[in-house]
């Protein structure tokens, strides 16, 4: 089981928490690396992907050995099977901070589960704390940041426009092979040109 999803195990553990439901896509790339629609289940014994037939293949080629993940397709579970994945978890953690009313009761129905408890952000606080690899992908993010805001002092002329000047941005970036976490931003006022970009590694 690969380190994260361990330490989730152990805190859920600590709280008398058997089983968890992680629904938020954000937290699930977080912990298993998938970057596909579907559902992870924490239960007493294994963990487990529901997934779809459009992500099954892309799903068993992102998880490794280690993260000891059974991946399912959704098509092939009956009620039965949705029900004895907590049958003998009291109680059962979910996101309380994503989960919608309506969700909530879609779960209590189809998992038939006895105790649906709020984990107070167990993942999100985890996510605070940056692991080397992280640490690795943050410095080399300010690494290009710095590069670029070089580059623009010598590439920014007189008349030109805010758009070629985020253009050129992001042209430096996808150069680089990394990615803006949102749209580029470039604003002028006088002699001033301001430009915001959170960089992710790719």
């Amino acid at each position: 089981m690969n380190d994260r999803l361990r330490y989730i195990r152990n805190n859920l553990k600590s709280q008398d928490i058997q089983g968890m439901i992680v629904l938020n896509p954000v937290n699930v790339n977080y912990l298993t690396n998938i970057d596909a629609e579907g559902v992870l289940l924490l239960t007493l014994k294994e963990n487990y992907y529901i997934t779809d037939d459009r992500y099954i293949e892309k799903v068993q080629r992102t998880l490794m050995i280690d993260d000891e993940i059974i991946v399912v397709n959704r098509r092939d579970l009956s009620v039965d099977d949705y029900e004895n994945y907590f049958m003998f978890c009291e109680n059962v953690g979910f996101e309380e901070d994503y989960v919608t009313y309506a969700k909530y009761k879609e779960i209590m129905r189809l998992y038939k589960i006895h105790s649906l408890v709020e984990t107070e952000g167990i993942i999100e606080k985890q996510r605070q704390i940056k692991d080397f690899e992280e640490i690795k992908y943050i410095r080399k993010a300010c690494e290009i940041t710095d590069d670029c805001f070089s580059h623009l002092l010598k590439f920014i002329k007189k008349g030109m426009t805010e758009k070629q000047i985020a253009s050129e941005i992001d042209r430096f970036f996808r150069e680089k092979d990394a990615v803006c976490a949102f749209d580029t931003i470039v604003a002028s006022r006088r002699k001033l040109i301001y430009a915001t970009c959170n960089t992710n590694k790719s």
